[in-house]
């Protein structure tokens, strides 16, 4: 049986070795050999390097310019910018040139605090009349308007009242009645002489023309009170009430018409003398102690004109108003050449006449600057260099501040170019 199956392993196909590919590709058809493939030319590959170099560049480029960096410049100098150690700022001398940098040594004096404030202008109340029609009637004519010039006691308007009529004739029929009353007295005085009558009637007659008197005074004072005349000549002119101007001065205020009814407390006119008026200041609270009745005010409208006028303090309110921490200062001033108006806005200097005191430091006002909401002024340490110095403010005049505490007699302050030097402090 093994010897079978060794004949058969021995009549299999013998396999094809790797030389017999050989004698089957010569047995097909002989193919030409493959051209090698062309060479590209030099230059496209060199154009390609550099198109490559070149967006390298511009993406460099553009990279720099939106990151905000230059090259260096290794040959550039250094930038000339204070050094700040501390309270000490250094700088060169081409920086102090630059800012504008000056100094002076502080002086000692004793100045005149003055405090400034805007206000308005108003009517002197001690020269203005309210004109009332005082009684019910009918205007029939109106003499004055807006703007006119009065002089005390001049014709304003008149007005037609009945009420006024009534009284002028109780006035005049009392006059009739007490000059009846006292002849009758006379009468009964001489037959009493005579012991024609009795004593008790005479006296009666007395007193009868006593009360006749003391009734026409009060028909007489009801009709002054209506702003009437008592003593009416014609009776076509009982009734007619003249409205006089107690004052010289000019109407401001007009509020009647030709055939208007009016009631008795209407006040139809308003005069007012100009030449005298107030200008109504609010001062802070932490000002009033520099000022007093009595101090030297100048005074200048705010509409840019260049006049100065100079008035009076003639009161400082004792009231402190809670909400603007202010109080009312009153300036009286004279206003004969018409320079200012009623509602006007002005502004004001209050030079104190009894704010003066010891002498202290006194600085530029332009020295000083305010660090931190703090004030502050640049003290020199040395030719290129100041140190920052905090200091406590007085009085000041407007150009100039006293400085209560932080400066010594010697010292030498930055007078120009402080904000410079306080911009190096931030930087």
């Amino acid at each position: 049986m093994a010897a079978r199956q060794r004949v058969r392993r021995n009549h299999r196909r013998p396999a094809v070795s790797l030389d017999s590919s050989e004698d089957l590709s010569s047995s097909t058809t002989e193919q030409p050999p493959a051209k090698p493939p062309a060479p590209r030319p030099r230059w496209k590959k060199t154009a390609v390097i550099g198109g490559i170099a070149l967006l390298g560049a511009v993406g460099v480029f553009v990279a720099q310019q939106r990151s905000g960096e230059a090259a260096p410049d290794k040959g550039a100098a250094a930038p000339d910018v204070p050094r700040v150690q501390g309270d000490t700022i250094t700088f060169s001398d081409a920086f102090a040139k630059r800012a504008g940098i000056k100094r002076a040594k502080v002086r000692f004096d004793q100045l005149v605090p003055v405090v400034s404030a805007v206000g308005t202008v108003d009517f002197n109340a001690e020269h203005v009349a309210a004109i009332g029609t005082r009684l019910r009637g009918l205007v029939s004519r109106v003499s004055k308007f807006e703007g006119d010039a009065v002089k005390a006691n001049e014709v304003l308007a008149h007005v037609e009242s009945a009420e006024l009529g009534e009284a002028q004739a109780n006035v005049s029929m009392l006059d009739a009645e007490r000059s009846a009353a006292e002849l009758n007295s006379q009468r009964e005085a001489k037959l009493a002489e005579r012991n024609l009558t009795t004593a008790r009637e005479a006296e009666i007659a007395a007193v009868e023309a006593k009360k006749a008197g003391l009734l026409l005074d009060a028909a007489e004072q009801k009709v002054a009170a209506l702003g009437g005349n008592a003593r009416v000549k014609h009776e076509r002119m009982l009734g007619a009430h003249a409205v006089l101007s107690p004052i010289a001065g000019t109407v401001v205020e007009r509020n009647v018409a030709p055939g208007q009814f009016v009631e008795g407390q209407l006040v139809a006119f308003k005069v007012a003398n100009l030449d005298h008026l107030w200008i109504e200041l609010d001062v802070f609270e932490r000002n009033l102690t520099r000022v007093s009745v009595g101090d030297r005010a100048e005074l200048r409208p705010l509409s840019g004109t260049a006049d100065t006028l100079i008035g009076r303090v003639a009161k400082v309110a004792s009231r402190i108003d809670q909400e603007t921490h202010s109080a009312k200062v009153r300036i009286e001033v004279e206003n004969r050449d018409r320079k200012l108006r009623v509602g006007q806005a002005v502004q004001a200097v209050i030079h104190s006449a009894g704010g003066a005191h010891a002498k202290l430091p006194i600085v530029p006002t332009a020295a000083i600057t305010f660090v931190d909401g703090k004030p502050t002024v640049f003290v020199g340490a040395g030719p290129s260099s100041v140190r920052v110095v905090g200091v406590q403010l007085g009085a000041n005049d407007g150009d100039e501040t006293e400085i209560a505490t932080g400066l010594q007699e010697n010292d030498e302050i930055v007078t120009e170019g402080a904000f410079a030097l306080k911009s190096e402090l931030f930087r």
